[in-house]
């Protein structure tokens, strides 16, 4: 969901753009589990 979600869902077809959705969200869980004492994790951690 949110403005990233909608960029995804709209371009659905295009496998580059999915992976890079792909990459980014491992990027941000990885960040938000492994410092997840730190109180920004949860500021970059938006619903979704």
């Amino acid at each position: 969901g949110g403005a990233f979600g909608g960029e995804k869902e709209t371009g659905g077809g295009r496998e580059s753009g999915s992976d890079s959705w792909k990459q980014y969200m491992r990027r941000v869980t990885n960040t938000v589990n492994y410092s997840s004492e730190l109180p920004l994790a949860q500021g970059i951690r938006f619903d979704v």
